[in-house]
Formats: C-alpha cells, sequence, structure tokens
C-alpha cells in the first residue's frame, strides 16, 4: 500500500528529531525515515524501528552525517537504489551541534568551522540533494524545514545575551539560506523553525553556560514537538515560506 506521506528527518536519534519522528511514525500510512549518523545496522537504529507506528506505517533508519560534505549525496542515492524512495513529501534539517561557549575574542577556528559546516552547510546539501525527491511530491505543498534558533536572530540579539557566537552564526546564515532558497523554488516552500529553548541535552548544556539549572528550560519536548507538528501541518508556499516562525506558530524577526 503506497504511503500517504515520506517523512525525512536528520538527527532523529535523540532529542527533537526522535520526537517528531516518534509523531509521524505514529500517524497511518506514514513512512517516517530517520537519518543518523549510526546508519541502520545500529542499537540505536534497533530503537527507532522499534517505535510505535500507526496503521500502515513503518519507521525506516539511513545513515547521514551531517558533518560530512558527501553525506547528503549518500543519503539520496540511498533512498533511491537501496530502499526504493521516489518521492518525499517532508524533509526536516534537524541535526545540529551546539558546542562552542565563550566571547567572540576566544572563539577558536575549528569551533567557527564546525558550526557552520553542520547547521548551515550541510541543511543546504541535503536541499540540494532533496529537492528532486519532493518534486516527485503528490501533495499539493512538499515542504523543507529546518530546525534553526532564534538565537540566530540579529533583530532580538539583545533578548539573549549567551555568548555563542559560533552558533548563532551559523543559525543566522542558515536563516539566510531558506529565504534566498525559497525565492528559487517555485512549489516547494522552504522554512526555519525555531522549537523553544527545549529540555533537551543540547538546551540543558547551554542552561548550565547561562547559570541556569535544567529544571528551568522553559520548553517540554512535547511541548516542541506538539508545537511544530502544528507549523509543519499548516504550512503553505504563500504563508509560511521564505519566513521565520517559533513552535508557537508566530513569526520570528530576522
Amino acid at each position: 500500500m503506497p504511503y500517504d506521506t515520506i517523512v525525512l528527518i536528520t538527527g532523529a536519534k535523540t532529542g527533537i528529531g526522535k520526537g517528531l519522528l516518534a509523531t509521524y511514525a505514529q500517524r497511518p500510512n506514514t513512512l517516517a525515515i530517520a537519518a543518523i549518523r549510526d546508519g541502520p545496522d545500529s542499537s540505536p537504529a534497533q530503537t527507532l524501528t522499534s517505535l510505535s507506528v500507526g496503521e500502515g506505517s513503518k519507521v525506516l533508519v539511513a545513515k547521514y552525517d551531517a558533518g560530512s560534505p558527501t553525506a547528503a549525496e549518500e543519503l539520496a542515492n540511498d533512498l533511491r537504489d537501496k530502499y526504493e524512495i521516489t518521492h518525499l513529501d517532508v524533509v526536516i534539517a534537524n541535526a545540529g551541534i551546539l558546542k562552542a561557549y565563550g566571547p567572540a575574542r576566544t572563539v577558536k577556528f575549528e569551533d567557527l568551522q564546525e558550526h557552520l559546516l553542520i547547521n548551515t552547510i550541510a541543511p543546504i546539501l541535503l536541499y540540494q540533494q532533496t529537492a528532486p525527491l519532493l518534486e516527485h511530491s503528490k501533495q499539493e505543498t512538499p515542504r523543507f524545514f529546518i530546525i534553526s534558533s532564534t538565537l540566530g536572530s540579529n533583530a532580538l540579539m539583545d533578548n539573549y545575551p549567551l555568548q555563542l557566537i559560533a552558533y548563532g552564526m551559523s543559525k543566522a546564515a542558515v536563516n539566510f539560506a531558506a529565504g534566498r532558497i525559497h525565492r528559487e523554488e517555485e512549489r516547494i516552500a522552504i522554512i526555519p523553525v525555531q522549537p523553544g529553548w527545549v529540555q533537551t541535552a543540547m538546551g540543558e548544556k547551554a542552561a548550565a553556560f547561562a547559570g541556569m539549572e535544567a529544571k528551568d528550560v522553559p520548553t517540554t519536548l512535547e511541548e516542541s514537538v506538539s508545537g511544530l507538528m502544528k507549523v509543519f501541518d499548516g504550512a503553505t508556499k504563500e504563508g509560511q515560506s521564505g519566513r521565520f516562525w517559533d513552535q508557537e506558530g508566530k513569526e520570528v524577526p530576522w
């Protein structure tokens, strides 16, 4: 039986990515593809393929390492050749890092490079490789989402005084890329989305850097995923594409 929706999520092993994967998988007639660094033969893959699924639905695990310049091409080739997937309806570029903390005076070249590679360049390469599959979607609006952050908003910089230049730059750059790609695509919606400051390993590390306790991180994983799903389901080319949104469906200034 053909699937009503085929969704690809990178960085789906833990946190927001896993939460989105599990939510999509519980819907009927949905193929939820988890693209993870560990690959399909790993113990994390076994955990993901054991998730509860809806009627006619399935979780599939594919290999994808956002830090590799060839990963997106290899993933797209596997989807077509190994898994015989001819189209995608939704792609969520969720894989990302937040590893460098501190002021601009001391940030290392290697940290700037790694954040830009994984948080900015990798989503662009993923778009390039998945766009032909999204073009074959039978849905009215094939959608490409990027999990971004308000820490990449120049307009909101005074609201978030954390010294995270590598991370913030990488998210600002990927937001620009989304806006540029939106203007070049006639049908595919390209949308960066802020998931909230979420109670995940990444969110809790940022809290520790800010002198907060993990319990003070404001958004639960369940709240984030639920809000993101509403944004994803309601997104259109005319309404949301090329603009920056948060998990509550509010537009975020650049």
